[in-house]
């Protein structure tokens, strides 16, 4: 789309909604930053600066990055362990991870993380959140701990001092938040006006008017970000390494499912691997101006796209808004009450935590139930760093186990003889004395071996001197499988046995014919199409073998 012809259809709309995603964003950047134990200005400033980076190089035309709920979790536990300086080099090298990620096209490969940990990590996330905010809401000055009993075992200790002040504050913010947009719903000047902005502007105004005594943010800096360089300590790099990677991580995997989200609404395709480029190059940038590591945000790209977007820019257009508003109202915006944020965050958080999940998962599978359960308890009671590697551990785990169940070996006896292959096998004398058929299913791989050496065990007396393998069910084979295979062949050629292989997949054919070992055992006529082929070629070998048989006698 050229200038003159954006201008003239586009414009408009983008500019409309990135001004009410904004308005949106600003209470949520200030309110995910002060969670995740840093300074309000550095969530604004991730707002604005992954906001325009985010949208610029995105491969999902509607999403918006910028400082999230899900993000808070580990940017606290990195500030708490290695402070600001190593959170800032933790999200320069996820940004780095993640620019990788989609340079080696691994977009498409972590869509592929099962539900139960996708909902057990974000789930865990909500709770934290949820008693991280606890203090804020009963208007105590607690910083924010990592662990939840810390910060459960301080707010009991410091409950006398809770002011109604801040609790009424937060129970407003969250009445509001929850029932105006159903009173929305059946006006069309209050559906403009998003409840966030409407109680931040109400609340702050209490606050300003009757000089409440109650915690704020406190000052904002109302300037550019500054440019700056990072402590490139080696040290310090190998320390924050697994943060990078678990904020790397939950980026992308919150990032991909955004693009699947706004792609619901939108009836559109995005580019994963693009946009786990852009969010990699956002987070490599953010350091050096002093942001917090960001991802897309669904609850502010459902936002833009309800407002009428168009573009991608008009994620630029809501991070220049926010710029805007920061040049002009931060010294307004230090008397944010602190319960007001607590609201918001309380709100996000229940959103994070699905019920209807849990009852769906515990429904379906008592696997993927553990796994869940494991992934939740982990997340709430463990750092989430640990919560990550053994939530992946299960999820590959869960994977081996499931595919090694698919994993089969049947002999033609198990089928009907009276049916197919079988009736033409069983009607031949010849066929039947010197012919068996094994079909295979599933993949042929290091965890189906234990299978395929049971069934030689129960089935395979090898008393036939030609043996069939059918792998048309075979998708796949690995180098393990291939090996077992060259092992399978030699033992029959010492018994003097010939197999044959049919219907092997394109994937199959090229894993086993990469093989040396292979191709020296298998002769290439012995590998057919079809079964129906192999059984004509050996019904014509052993009436030629037959027939020089008595021509000998």
């Amino acid at each position: 789309m050229n200038i003159k012809k954006y201008f003239s259809e586009a414009f408009i709309f983008d500019l409309k909604a990135g001004f009410i995603t904004a308005i949106v964003a600003l209470p949520l950047a200030i309110a995910f930053a002060i969670a995740s134990g840093v300074p309000p200005i550095m969530g604004l400033y991730t707002a604005i600066i992954a906001g325009i980076l985010g949208s610029s190089f995105g491969g999902s035309r509607f999403s918006i990055t910028g400082p999230t709920g899900a993000m808070t979790v580990i940017i606290l536990a990195t500030v708490n362990k290695f402070g600001i300086e190593g959170l800032l080099l933790a999200g320069l090298l996820a940004g780095i991870l993640q620019l990788g990620f989609g340079a080696l096209n691994f977009g498409k490969l972590v869509k592929y993380i099962p539900l139960p940990i996708i909902s057990g990590f974000t789930s865990g996330i909500g709770v934290i959140i949820f008693i991280g905010q606890l203090a804020n809401f009963l208007g105590l000055s607690i910083p924010p701990h990592e662990f939840i009993w810390t910060n459960v075992r301080e707010i009991i200790f410091h409950l006398p001092n809770s002011s109604l002040l801040a609790i009424s504050i937060a129970l407003g913010t969250l009445v509001i938040l929850h029932f105006y947009p159903l009173l929305a719903e059946k006006n069309r000047f209050l559906r403009n006006i998003p409840a966030s902005i409407l109680a931040l502007i109400f609340f702050t105004a209490i606050t300003i008017y009757f000089a409440l005594d109650i915690p704020v943010v406190g000052d904002i800096p109302s300037g550019l970000p500054s440019f700056s360089l990072l402590n490139f300590n080696l040290d310090l790099v190998r320390q924050v390494l697994p943060s990078a990677f678990t904020i790397a991580l939950l980026g992308a995997i919150e990032a991909l499912l955004c693009a699947v989200v706004c792609d619901g609404m939108t009836n559109t395709k995005h580019d994963s691997d693009k946009e786990l480029r852009s969010q990699g190059i956002a987070n490599i940038v953010i350091p050096f101006f002093g942001g917090i590591p960001s991802t897309a945000a669904i609850a502010r790209s459902a936002v833009n796209i309800r407002e009428g977007a168009k573009t991608k820019y008009s994620g630029v257009i809501h991070a220049l808004f926010l710029l805007l508003i920061l040049l002009v109202f931060a010294p307004v915006a230090k008397f944010i009450p602190t319960a007001f944020l607590a609201g918001i965050l309380m709100f996000v958080s229940l959103n994070m935590i699905n019920i209807n999940e849990f009852f769906t998962i515990s429904r379906i599978s008592r696997s993927d139930t553990a796994v869940l359960a494991i992934t939740f308890l982990l997340t709430v009671f463990t750092d989430l760093v640990f919560a990550v590697q053994v939530g992946m551990f299960l999820a590959i785990f869960l994977l081996f186990i499931r595919l090694t169940k698919m994993t089969d070996i049947s002999h033609m006896e198990e089928y009907d003889k009276k049916n197919g292959i079988n009736f033409r096998i069983y009607a031949n004398p010849l066929l039947e004395e010197n012919i068996t058929i094994y079909t295979i299913h599933g993949p042929f791989f290091f965890g189906a071996m234990n299978v395929f050496d049971r069934k030689l065990n129960e089935h395979m007396h090898m008393k036939k001197p030609i043996i069939i393998l059918r792998m048309t069910h075979v998708p796949f084979i690995d180098s393990t499988g291939v090996a077992r295979l060259n092992s399978f062949l030699m033992e029959r050629q010492r018994e003097h046995k010939t197999v044959y292989l049919t219907e092997l997949s394109n994937a199959a054919e090229k894993v086993l014919f990469r093989d040396h070992t292979f191709t020296s055992l298998m002769e290439k006529e012995h590998i057919f199409g079809t079964t129906g082929a192999a059984i004509d070629y050996a019904e014509k070998s052993l009436i030629a073998s037959r027939e020089k048989e008595q021509e000998t006698k």
